[in-house]
């Protein structure tokens, strides 16, 4: 009798369990978690933000738990938002490098417009990290319960029942590209309690961002649950950008300052625009100046590097690089 009552007790347990509302969710958000308590709406925008490089962070952290580069999925969630511009300066760089390799060399046809001058700067890069992750928190397999009592293919059905609880909290560091100020840091958390059968059937539910990322990001449940924490993290980031927190395009570039010029020859600095001006002092080739932004034709007013004003003439300086 008592054998019996254990039996059917167990058997309640499996029946709640497998009748319960399964972890499915889109990205299901721990109500425990003090923010993103609920999964937002991907962010759209008329125009974007702005234009962002994607920075690999010191700390390779995805390869300890079998993932890619989390890259794929911010350059998914900026393009179907269409609030950052992203420009790639890892194989895209390489092979547009390649490209003007080969039209220096001339081996590319007339008017392929391949060539110096064309490469789009990043206002800001954008690096994605981690601040913790746990992929199998509390995970307690019912068989040691349920499997031992239940009696032929209901205790091999109750032996696969695992708990299981994926959690992440993700970080998106926002850096100004011109004056390397880390501007904002970005963070989504996600945690999610699976009911699995053995072999993972009713996984997570998706977007389907980590199954267009790849690298696991769809294929294992760390996976899955890292894609809701960085889809959380950047719904953050773009808030804060729509805030007017953070200038883009041509007024985060004035903001940052006129880059520095060197002299291309031996050049006189004077006190007005003018070759008949009296001489404030000469530079060397090599020598920095820096353009305050008024002109003059050809004329540039520009500082030494110990303060000295004048003006020069704007043919024999060049950006420094």
């Amino acid at each position: 009798m008592r054998a019996f009552s254990v039996a059917a007790m167990a058997m309640g347990l499996a029946a709640t369990l497998i009748t319960a509302t399964p972890a499915s969710a889109q990205f299901g958000m721990d109500k425990k978690q003090p923010k993103n308590a609920a999964t937002p709406e991907l962010p759209r925008c008329a125009r974007p933000l702005g234009t962002a490089a994607v920075q690999e962070p010191e700390n390779r952290w995805w390869t300890e738990l079998g993932l890619s580069n989390p890259e794929a999925l911010l350059k998914l969630f900026a393009a179907r938002s269409g609030c950052l511009r992203i420009v790639d300066r890892n194989a895209g760089l390489a092979m547009r490098s390649q490209e003007a390799a080969l039209g220096a060399s001339g081996d590319l046809r007339r008017g392929s417009n391949v060539g110096k001058g064309q490469v789009a700067a990043a206002d800001y890069f954008i690096i994605p990290d981690i601040a913790n992750s746990d992929s199998n928190t509390g995970g307690a397999a019912l068989g040691a319960i349920a499997g031992s009592v239940l009696p032929g293919g209901f205790g091999a059905l109750a032996g696969g029942l695992r708990t299981k609880k994926a959690q992440a909290h993700t970080l998106i560091t926002l850096v100004d590209a011109r004056t390397t100020e880390q501007v904002y840091v970005a963070e989504g958390v996600a945690q999610k309690t699976d009911l699995s059968f053995g072999g993972g059937a009713g996984g997570f539910g998706t977007t389907g961002f980590g199954a267009a990322a790849g690298g696991g990001y769809a294929d294992t449940d760390i996976g899955k649950v890292i894609t809701a924490a960085y889809f959380n993290a950047f719904v953050d980031l773009v808030n804060y950008m729509q805030a007017g927190q953070v200038a883009t395009g041509a007024e985060a570039s004035a903001n940052a300052g006129i880059q520095a010029y060197t002299a291309t020859q031996n050049l006189i600095l004077r006190k007005t625009p003018s070759t008949s001006a009296p001489q404030v002092r000469t530079f060397a080739p090599g020598d920095l100046v820096y353009p305050t932004g008024q002109k003059n034709g050809i004329w540039w007013e520009v500082d030494d590097e110990n303060g000295n004003r004048g003006w020069v003439s704007s043919a024999f300086i060049t950006p420094r690089g």
